[in-house]
């Protein structure tokens, strides 16, 4: 009796247990269930002309390409809410910043696809890496055009295609998946290039703050059901390490860091086409560089800051030196990449914060010139937009035009004659601005259209309990951190947060607007404040326009009071250079070889492999998803597997000229190899296109290098 009593107890134990385990697996997968999101990553390629065409960013004369460094990339994450469908799209691109009207051709066409009401400008955001190494031509304003020489739509098309592509493979990649937050400091990276403007900031509140930069890196880490597919890391550097020399297009040091992550995580593909895809967007990096050793002038070892009372002896410029500078500025890009990348790679290996909660977002077209703030409680309007002096002088990071000093707030005679021929600022201007001595009165000029925008494309995104907020303005890092704060107060005083709720900053995004310095750095008129458009309470006007963006995401209701993005495409010029038909050097085809490589290298640091190959001019065909040059390492079948493709940091492609008026050209090919380039036989092949004279007809051609060894 009390055996069978024993058994019946333990066979109702087993069910009893059994029912608890069954209970508590079926509530985890409830809970699992209940807080994934659908989840896509992609990438496209979006190079347009690596030469002949201006490079947008340092404004510098004559900087058109010559070349490629490393492809530039549009990649993709979608999140999807599987409860209500509401999803978002984050797109990070190589790029000094993002054209409003380039995110306007994206959005159509994801609409011809997919219907008017899946991809909106609300529920996408274009964000960028700020390099200062890409080909210009894609924002619709005068003050960013002449620096470039109009809009180009040879680098629009590429553009847009490439986004479009990156986010339709993410769309196509949709699958079961969780996000990640993840935390940590990053040192070594990043400085204050103008910092006697950022302690002109309250005393309290810096004091808030370890640094006078954020030295965090924030991170979002995406899994899908069975493998990692993507991060996205924002860290605030300039993307200035490769400087106003350079003439082959590249992404600056996120672009390498980017690059560095993608090659480690993708170890059996070429690069720019695993599965795994890491962002690396801009945040508020105004003021903060990537040359961490300090501003010296040129040939000595004096400090400087670009001052008028730190100037250069004539001939030498007040220029950052990164931390490679010895070697090169290739080199500082690199160790300022590879620092995030193994930053980004430690963060991915550690226990992060799960990101669970809702899918949401609102979106503005603001007209900020017609804002009204409280500033010590009296009402203060936005200004139309100006330049200042300090905008002439450059920066550490890319000094600009002798005779201009950063923070100057006096206008001298000659170039206040000379902006009065252009436009004279009428006297509320000059008020408004005040104390910006005023350069180039651009909200004023009528011709041919606006110079710099009025109405800013502004948006918030929500993935569970972290916002990103995305402006079109270079954030100092103290006007960051303020919006960033405000933002999260609203959060909370609204109920959609608390304490742990993740605010992103992420910019320039959308478009591009210059600069946006605190109210105090403002006033010393360094180039952060010379280069804030709108007057020193822009950062107030950013602070309301997303209380109302959080509010109206708070109470569901959409944004009713949005303006028209104007669009003056058509009336902007292309001043490009023009280019003709190709034709081959006498006695050679296309794709012969002009200088061929030696027969036997011994592996050595410093050593470069060269092939030099009759061409035609890159801009025939931008290779998009392609490569105009390949490493080969022949197999023991004799087969012949690319090792190496012109997104690759230790390869260059470069072309040129060589007789113009005929059309003949050299394309140049080098490959760095050292002490570690594995022993073999190699190599060196080129891909390129010819235009055919008197026909409209472009050609493919190709060609190859002798074998050569690596001993």
């Amino acid at each position: 009796m009390p055996t069978f009593h024993f058994i019946i107890s333990y066979s109702l134990m087993k069910i009893i247990s059994f029912c608890f385990i069954f209970l508590f697996f079926y509530s985890i997968a409830a809970e699992s269930s209940q807080d994934d999101y659908w989840i896509g990553t992609g990438m496209g390629d979006i190079t347009g002309p690596i030469v002949q065409i201006m490079m947008m960013g340092y404004a510098k004369k004559g900087q058109t390409g010559e070349g490629l460094l490393q492809r530039l990339y549009a990649r993709a994450y979608i999140v999807i809410d599987p409860d209500s469908g509401s999803r978002v799209v984050f797109v990070n691109t190589d790029t000094q910043s993002m054209g409003d009207i380039v995110k306007q051709r994206v959005v159509e066409s994801l609409q011809e696809i997919h219907g008017k009401t899946m991809y909106t400008e609300h529920n996408v955001m274009l964000a960028s890496t700020h390099s200062h190494s890409g080909m210009g031509g894609y924002l619709q304003y005068t003050l960013y055009e002449i620096s470039v020489y109009g809009w180009i739509e040879e680098t629009v098309g590429p553009m847009v295609t490439g986004i479009v592509h990156a986010i339709e493979q993410a769309h196509n990649n949709l699958q079961k998946g969780s996000l990640t937050y993840y935390l940590g400091q990053l040192l070594d990276t990043n400085i204050n290039r103008s910092q006697k403007a950022y302690l002109l900031n309250p005393e309290k509140e810096r004091e808030e703050y370890q640094y006078d930069v954020d030295k965090e890196m924030r991170m979002i880490g995406f899994q899908g059901k069975k493998e990692p597919l993507g991060l996205i890391s924002w860290f605030p550097v300039h993307g200035v390490s490769i400087n106003g020399t350079n003439r082959l297009i590249n992404g600056d040091n996120k672009g390498f860091a980017s690059y560095a992550i993608e090659k480690k995580m993708n170890p059996d593909k070429v690069t720019g086409k695993g599965p795994f895809v890491a962002a690396f967007p801009q945040v508020n990096a105004g003021d903060v560089s990537p040359n961490t050793m300090g501003a010296f002038c040129s040939d000595t070892d004096i400090p400087c800051d670009g001052s008028r009372s730190s100037k250069c002896s004539q001939g030498s410029k007040c220029v950052g030196r990164g931390p490679g500078w010895q070697k090169s500025h290739f080199e500082s890009n690199r160790i300022i990449g590879q620092n995030q990348a193994d930053k980004a790679l430690t963060l991915l290996a550690s226990k992060g914060l799960p990101i669970r909660g809702a899918i949401d977002y609102r979106q503005k077209y603001w007209d900020i010139t017609r804002e009204v703030i409280l500033h010590d409680g009296v009402e203060m309007n936005l200004c139309d937009p100006a330049m200042g002096y300090g905008l002439a002088a450059g920066t550490t990071d890319g000094p600009a035009m002798d005779g201009f000093y950063q923070n100057t707030t006096q206008g001298t005679f000659f170039w206040d004659i000379m902006r009065n021929v252009v436009k004279r600022p009428t006297k509320r201007q000059r008020e408004c601005q005040a104390p910006k001595a005023i350069l180039l009165n651009t909200g004023e000029i009528k011709y041919p259209f606006d110079w710099q925008p009025k109405i800013l494309d502004v948006q918030l995104l929500r993935v569970g309990n972290v916002y990103i907020v995305g402006v079109p303005s270079e954030f100092t890092t103290m006007s960051g951190r303020r919006l960033q704060k405000a933002v999260k107060q609203k959060i909370i005083q609204l109920g959609m947060g608390d304490e742990d709720t993740i605010i992103l900053h992420t910019g320039p995004s959308n478009g591009y607007a210059s600069y946006c310095a605190t109210f105090e750095e403002y006033q010393m008129q360094r180039y952060e404040g010379a280069s804030t458009p709108y007057g020193p309470h822009t950062l107030s006007a950013y602070i309301k326009v997303f209380d109302e963006l959080v509010t109206a995401m708070a109470t569901g209701n959409p944004i009713s009071n949005t303006e028209i993005l104007p669009n003056y495409v058509r009336q902007s010029p292309d001043l490009s250079a023009g280019y003709g038909p190709d034709r081959p050097a006498l006695f050679h085809h296309f794709g012969d070889i002009r200088r061929d490589v030696n027969s036997t290298y011994e592996r050595q640091s410093g050593l470069i492999v060269e092939a030099t190959f009759v061409a035609g001019n890159p801009r025939n065909d931008g290779m998009l998803e392609g490569t105009y040059l390949t490493v080969e390492e022949k197999q023991k079948s004799g087969d012949w597997k690319v090792i190496r493709t012109d997104n690759d940091y230790d390869t260059r492609f470069l072309w040129h000229s060589t007789m113009p008026i005929l059309g003949h050209s050299e394309a140049v090919i080098r490959w760095d190899i050292d002490e570690t380039t594995p022993v073999g036989t190699y190599r060196i092949g080129y891909f390129g296109h010819h235009r055919v004279p008197f026909e409209k007809d472009i050609l493919p051609h190709r060609g190859y290098s002798s074998e050569f060894i690596i001993v």
